[in-house]
């Protein structure tokens, strides 16, 4: 009886998963300034629903009908906390990933490398592996642990995301999920260690969990639209010094000045469309109000303008480099920081007084190189 409920169970979830994935995926199609955070909580569904499913396989007694599934999902729980962290990050921050995200998914992909060897293998030896285990494999039990374990440091770090977005509306439904995940976690931990003594496996207890997530996910995007962000209150107004007002002294300045060129030049920080003042300023050791003080002092333009020099100056010699004569304007001006069509030709005129394409036509007349479209 219990495994005829556990079964109607997973598979109620599983394709609840996967109708979660799909409209999240939709909707992310259709708004752009939500698709990365779908995108990552889409994968994370996709997840649960592996493991889910990977788990009923074992409660109808598949297993031996499908040997590829043996150790299939052992990796997954490797990428839970990293999906849910990087997610909570997007929606609640709107911050992109930094060039070193992919480090969070370290452990996931050596834990499948190591698997590498076993996966190839074919169906027969996956069989009489599993026909000859007497009990879950020594190295099944340390991932498992240090699968715990991780997750739990990141639950602890979407805590603190959560702790310094306290004033957005999403907030008290993501704390909620994230209680979810961990009296989760605490019971997966506690199936291990009683393994012997409970009436279902650990992996059993662990595809209850994310079964718990994924409807308790349906239920918050039934009150919450998914991928819904609702604009953060407005704080209340700061008088700012203004920039007559000294925040650097001079002595300093001459240094912050050199430190920023040599970042411009060295590190390139422009090339991303969505640089922000805050993560320049931050990279520099200052305040967003002294970077804008600084380079407003400095070279009599603002932040935007001061970025969009190095654009053009990085799009005039890419316009004019024989190597790159077959990229399109537009992949050119996207490598340059540019993020729209409409800034770009706006922007580059302003700077040179004719458009990208004019200018790319004077390269050509002038180097006989063909130029691309």
């Amino acid at each position: 009886m219990l495994t005829t409920i556990l079964s109607g169970l997973f598979l109620l979830a599983i394709g609840q998963g996967l109708f979660l994935a799909a409209a999240l995926l939709l909707l992310g199609a259709r708004r752009p300034e939500v698709r990365a955070a779908n995108g990552l909580l889409a994968a994370l569904m996709l997840l649960c629903v592996a493991v889910v499913g990977h788990a009923w396989l074992g409660i109808a007694g598949l297993y031996p009908a499908w040997p590829h599934s043996a150790l299939a999902v052992l990796p997954l729980g490797f990428a839970t906390g990293p999906l849910l962290y990087l997610y909570l990050s997007r929606i609640l921050h709107d911050r992109p990933p930094g060039r070193c995200a992919w480090l969070h998914f370290l452990p996931f992909v050596l834990v499948t490398l190591a698997l590498l060897p076993f996966y190839v293998q074919p169906a027969s030896a996956k069989l009489a592996w599993m026909r000859g285990l007497e009990g879950p494999p020594w190295y099944a039990v340390l991932a498992a642990v240090a699968k715990l374990l991780i997750f739990l440091a990141y639950l602890r770090a979407c805590y603190r995301l959560l702790d310094g977005a306290a004033a957005n509306p999403l907030a008290p439904g993501l704390r909620r999920l994230l209680g979810i995940w961990l009296v989760g976690g605490l019971l997966s931990m506690l199936a291990l260690a009683l393994d012997f003594v409970l009436p279902v496996s650990a992996d059993a207890v662990g595809a209850l969990v994310l079964l718990y997530f994924l409807y308790a996910t349906a239920y918050l995007a039934i009150r919450q639209p998914l991928g819904y962000r609702p604009p953060m209150p407005e704080p209340e107004p700061e008088p700012k010094p203004r920039y007559g007002d000294r925040l650097l002294p001079d002595a300093e300045r001459g240094a912050f000045l050199a430190r920023l060129e040599a970042c411009m030049k060295n590190e390139q920080p422009w090339r991303s469309g969505e640089l922000k003042l805050e993560e320049l300023a931050e990279r520099l050791a200052l305040s967003a109000h002294e970077l804008s003080q600084l380079i407003n002092g400095a070279c009599g333009v603002n932040f935007q303008d001061y970025l969009n020099g190095y654009r053009v100056e990085a799009l005039k010699e890419a316009l004019h480099d024989p190597a790159r004569a077959g990229h399109t304007i537009l992949d050119l001006a996207m490598d340059s920081g540019f993020n729209s069509k409409s800034a770009l030709n706006r922007v580059f005129k302003a700077h040179t007084g004719i458009t990208p394409g004019e200018y790319r036509r004077q390269g050509r007349g002038e180097n006989g190189v063909p130029a691309g479209v």
